[in-house]
């Protein structure tokens, strides 16, 4: 009998795992894992709550969590690693992480996954460090073309060393707005908070400037000039409470002053809960102008929510323009929501045409299905094997 492969996935260790407000890196490797155990058996490294045991088994996958300073996490984590012994070394998101594996475990196969730009480039790293810790991995995946042209360009990494892998999104979870058992629901939630006859624009994600919420505050009094009928729900949250968010966070509050009954700041709202929101809305809005590949687009879609965001990053990876949804300059956002909203809202034959296409868009390229399929293929490569699907 062949003996199954052991994959280790060291997360970054600033969140709890699994977490209520744990981050997308988070998410991501729970909703892989679910499926990667069918077929080899998951290791997963993170931190601890007081509430949750140092080691706990569900099925194929075994939670290692490390209650310790920051600083020493990792130092901790390669400990377990080396009695372990795993086939594949999974880093997400940290560089020096792997780094620090491989010269730990020179003979380990380290696979370093990246999320964003935001730690392989300053304050987080510098490029010659950067390049190093790319130096020392057997591999690296990201979940765009984007994110790999930026490590190419960055550090003349050579091209066939990373992969694209896409993410997904929970079929189960985030359902078509307009199945039955989701109407009640729908209908609830717009009357707790007196939007029935509303048309709903919806921001979910971090409350940080990089995120450009402000565009579509300032974009709002012409918005509403246009069409009155039109409000607006942010659902976010600030995960690191600097002083530089904390500023942000009132300029928002400021600029919704403006639009007052047009603008509603929710509470924290779980993930767990976050499909309800997407199915309540009528269009998502990423205002970012760099977002490597964003969750979000792909969640409201599966709901049957049309995305308007910036053409920049891996944002076209995942919408097609007047399809699926509406992409717009970078360079010229809130010129662009104050022209486009509106126009979108007053044709309902295109809006239904646009919800049915969203749905059937991520259906057949974006489900943790096709995400873990690809995945796993990878790890063959590396283990010399063909891990066989059940």
């Amino acid at each position: 009998m062949t003996r199954r492969k052991k994959v280790a996935i060291v997360t970054p260790g600033s969140f709890p795992i699994p977490g209520v407000k744990s981050s997308s890196v988070e998410r991501v490797v729970l909703n892989m894992a679910d499926l990667l155990q069918d077929e080899v058996d998951v290791f997963i490294f993170g931190k601890k709550t007081i509430e949750q045991p140092f080691y706990e088994k569900k099925g194929s996958i075994t939670f290692h969590r490390n209650y310790i300073p920051a600083n020493t996490y990792i130092q901790q984590t390669i400990k377990q690693l080396e009695l372990l012994q795993p086939d594949i070394i999974q880093v997400e998101n940290r560089p020096r992480f792997a780094k620090q594996v491989r010269l730990a475990m020179p003979k380990a196969k380290i696979i370093l996954v990246m999320q964003s730009t935001r730690f392989m480039s300053l304050p987080h790293i510098g490029k010659k460090e950067w390049a190093a810790c790319i130096d020392m991995t057997d591999h690296i995946v990201v979940n765009s073309h984007y994110l790999k042209e930026y490590i190419i360009n960055e550090t003349n990494c050579p091209s066939n060393k990373i992969t694209v892998n896409h993410l997904g999104v929970n079929l189960t979870q985030f359902k078509p707005k307009w199945m039955k058992e989701c109407k009640a629901s729908i209908k609830q939630l717009k009357r707790e908070w007196g939007v029935t006859d509303k048309k709903i624009l919806l921001y979910v994600g971090r409350l940080v400037e990089i995120k450009g919420i402000h565009h579509i505050l300032e974009a709002m009094p012409e918005i509403i000039e246009a069409d009155p009928s039109i409000v607006l729900f942010i659902a976010g949250i600030t995960l690191s409470s600097t002083l530089q968010n904390k500023e942000y966070e009132e300029r928002l509050h400021r600029l919704s002053e403006n639009v007052k009954g047009h603008v509603f700041f929710t509470p924290f709202v779980p993930h767990e809960m976050i499909q309800l929101w997407y199915q309540m809305a009528d269009l998502l809005v990423v205002p970012s102008i760099a977002e490597p590949f964003g969750l979000v687009n792909i969640e409201a879609m599966a709901t049957g929510t049309p995305v308007i965001a910036a053409k920049s990053g891996g944002i076209p990876e995942i919408i097609e323009h007047g399809k699926t949804g509406i992409l717009i300059n970078p360079n010229q956002v809130r010129a662009e929501l104050i022209s486009h909203i509106p126009q979108h809202f007053s044709k309902p034959k295109i809006i239904k045409k646009m919800r049915v296409e969203c749905v059937s868009h991520v259906r057949h390229h974006f489900t943790w299905q096709h995400t873990v399929k690809r995945q796993l293929d990878l790890y063959s490569r590396f283990t010399g094997d063909v891990i066989e699907e059940r």
